[in-house]
């Protein structure tokens, strides 16, 4: 049985890889750049072969995904590392010496390209990216600096000498390294070798020093991001629903990678500030004793407001120039220091970071607090007082793995009582529904559904959790041991659960549905073909729930997420057009036709038409045999001179007939807050080219969103299954 089994399924794999071969070549692929990767489908959970282009994965996707950066929008960047790098040079000049300039990670080159035409008398150029090497190497070039010479290769790998990549020590270092967290690219080890080996000895560096400010803050919104909190949902005249987490999901440091976030977009009225900003770090770019080596101090904080302090947020300025007079901030509008003109910027946000130990401050009280940073990150916590600081220290690991399962989203999703409150309600209308024989079986990742299941309308009736990861499994073990509830973990996946039914149908199959593989909305949808495994194991009176799926879509127009895709033309006087067009080209192979997850309570946006449902799908059904197609269009609303960017897609389940849940527009929102679920990504398709919608205000024609979209329910036509193919224009009737 196992040889013939085994022969079916690769006869069927092969079968699979030649189709796809021949759709590819049908579309134009040059047949000895296709290549054939086993990867596992995220809505149908089954391994299929994905045919790559060598070319495209290795070329043009990584120059299409360079493009995601807003860096070469962001004016106030560009203008004041121009105005410091003239500054740099003058001095040098005015010392009597060549100005020879190191610009350590140059990107298009326009780094380079200010110093030389700033009168740097040697430019070397360093950039590790490949494609971005080869960028920059055009981009100089058109720009008539053919005397920039760029080096393909990481900095600490560039020679010095007489047969080294440098015949001579550079006197000016200029690099833009920075990411949200300062130095989490990996700047101090590139600053600490550059000094030692290719810097002379007095030399400049733009930027001439990094500050970094924090608060503390009391945010219970925040701190769900971070660790589990007990569930508690009253329900009148019976017991109430209560989940607990167990030790190991609350002890310890967590999820130990930063959590960057737009922080300007965060609800103010959530934050209550215990401190006032107050500086961490300084880190003197010019100075040749800079190092890597983990550090730490203790801050002292006086006159602090009263409050739990549980969460540090942090940002940092840029004295670009060696008088301070140049400033760069990547401070959130209410402690910027020119908040009225800020510059938005994708590229360096702000973080945020959890006390592990959160402590309840008096009003007037002194804190103090523990910063430390190593090569590439940084990590808080309270102590007692200064004395009790005993140097730097590791950073905390998380030492469960199950809680790291969980990121911050999902926290936050986990945590959320009304969402809890949907599932519960949901539970309790339907368990009168449910037949009296057969188990509860339910499918999410890592999921509580299961414990309110269990605790709802399958009281002291088995029920099964399928879990597809050993870690979840354990994790979902532990929890449901702590809450001493009759729940079976099961790690397997649905195709393979049959022997743990013992015989007994399915009565109620429940899901969020939320799986960790998936990248855009739809491939929850797995939840859809898991059931459909299923099919034969449900009873005939099964209660599924949710029991429907729609899709979602409304035209948006952008306040500042668009730039991500904008063409940049021309920065400071240099042409950058070279690069518009290769990832115009990179784009075209595939990016333009998909679209890319975003959080949008994060970018501000407005509906250029009502939300509508497109397309659905019910779950008391099997997948469908052949693709789920639909069109139509939908009027966009004119009310001043606006333009459309793109189209959001999302999904929205529903529970029962009166009980949805969105991850995409939300119908409970308060006043003044981003319409967008704060736990989901939502599916962002960018327009080509974006339409102005001002001539059709002049117009009697009112336009409207043609859309056109085809889910596939099985690989067919260069698609995978769960891919969905979209198609959309903006016209006028």
């Amino acid at each position: 049985m196992f040889r013939v089994a085994g022969l079916k399924l690769f006869s069927g794999k092969v079968y699979q890889k030649f189709c796809l071969f021949h759709s590819r070549l049908k579309m134009g692929a040059d047949p000895e750049k296709l290549q054939f990767t086993l990867k596992t489908n995220p809505t149908t959970g089954k391994t299929e072969w994905v045919v790559e282009n060598e070319k495209e994965h290795d070329y043009f996707t990584d120059i299409a995904r360079s493009s995601y950066a807003d860096m070469l929008h962001d004016h106030e960047r560009n203008h004041l590392y121009y105005e410091a790098i003239k500054l740099a040079v003058e001095s040098i000049h005015e010392r009597g010496e060549k100005a020879k300039v190191l610009d350590i990670g140059t990107g298009t080159g326009l780094l380079s390209m200010m110093a030389a035409k700033s009168g740097a008398d040697a430019v070397t150029a360093i950039e590790v990216f490949t494609p971005m090497a080869e960028v920059a190497k055009t981009v100089t070039r058109q720009n008539g600096f053919s005397n920039i010479k760029i080096l393909n290769k990481h900095s600490t790998e560039v020679t010095f000498g007489e047969d080294g990549d440098m015949k001579e020590k550079a006197n000016i270092i200029v690099t833009e390294l920075f990411d949200t967290e300062l130095i989490g690219e990996g700047a101090l080890s590139a600053y600490q070798h550059a000094h030692q080996f290719l810097m002379d000895e007095n030399c400049i560096a733009v930027p001439h020093r990094a500050i970094m400010y924090v608060t503390i803050v009391e945010s219970p919104t925040m701190r769900a991001w971070h660790e589990m909190k007990p569930i508690h949902i009253p329900r009148p005249g019976k017991t109430s629903v209560v989940v607990k987490p167990n030790d190991e999901m609350i002890q310890g440091p967590g999820v130990p990678a930063v959590h960057d976030i737009q922080l300007s977009q965060f609800p103010l009225n959530k934050i209550k500030t215990i401190t006032e900003p107050v500086e961490i770090f300084d880190f003197c770019w010019g100075n040749k004793t800079i190092s890597d080596q983990p550090k730490g101090n203790v801050i002292t904080i006086k006159n602090c407001k009263s409050g739990n302090a549980e969460v540090v947020l942090s940002w940092w300025d840029l004295e670009m120039d060696q008088h301070a007079k140049i400033i760069l901030s990547t401070a959130p509008y209410w402690s910027h220091p020119t908040p009225s003109c800020m510059q938005w910027r994708d590229h360096w946000m702000q973080s945020v970071y959890f006390l592990p130990n959160p402590c309840q401050c008096d009003e007037g009280g002194t804190l103090y607090l523990k910063a430390n940073h190593d090569a590439y990150s940084l990590w808080f916590d309270l102590v007692n007082d200064e004395a009790s600081f005993s140097g730097s220290t590791l950073h905390p690991t998380c030492d469960y793995p199950p809680r790291m399962m969980w990121s911050r989203s999902r926290l936050g999703m986990i945590n959320d009582h009304k969402r809890n409150l949907a599932f519960v309600n949901a539970l309790e209308k339907i368990g009168a529904e449910i037949p009296k024989q057969g188990i509860g079986l339910c499918i999410s990742d890592f999921s509580l559904i299961s414990l309110l299941v269990a605790q709802t309308c399958m009281t002291g009736r088995e029920v099964v959790a399928l879990e597809q990861s050993k870690i979840g499994h354990r994790g979902l073990i532990n929890i449901v041991k702590h809450n001493q509830l009759k729940v079976d973990v099961v790690c397997k996946d649905a195709t393979d659960v049959t022997t743990d039914l013992e015989g007994q149908k399915i009565s109620l199959l429940a899901g969020e549905p939320f799986f960790t593989s998936s990248y855009l909305p739809w491939h929850d949808l797995y939840f859809w073909y898991a059931r459909t495994e299923l099919d034969s194991y449900l009873h005939p009176n099964c209660k599924i729930m949710p029991y429907r799926a729609h899709l979602c879509i409304a035209a948006v127009e952008f306040e500042n997420l668009w730039k991500i895709r904008a063409p940049v033309s021309n920065v400071e006087g240099f042409d950058i057009s070279a690069m518009d067009e290769l990832i115009d080209s990179a784009l075209e192979i595939k990016e333009y036709y998909e679209p890319e997850p975003h959080a949008l309570w994060e970018y501000p946006c407005s509906l250029l038409t009502s939300p509508s449902e497109v397309m659905t799908f019910d779950f008391y059904k099997c997948v469908s045999k052949d693709a789920v197609h639909a069109n139509g269009n939908l009027k966009i609303n004119i009310t001043a001179n606006k333009v459309c960017h793109a189209v959001v897609l999302w999904m929205k389940y529903d529970l029962m007939e009166d009980i949805s849940l969105s991850t995409g527009i939300q119908s409970n929102t308060e006043t003044n807050e981003s319409p967008w679920s704060m736990h989901h990504k939502q599916a962002v398709f960018f327009l080509k080219k974006p339409v102005s919608l001002q001539k059709y205000s002049q117009e009697i024609d009112e336009p409207y969103l043609e859309y056109n979209l085809t889910f596939f329910v099985k690989s067919q036509d260069g698609y995978n299954a769960g891919d969905i193919q979209m198609k959309f224009n903006v016209a006028s009737k």
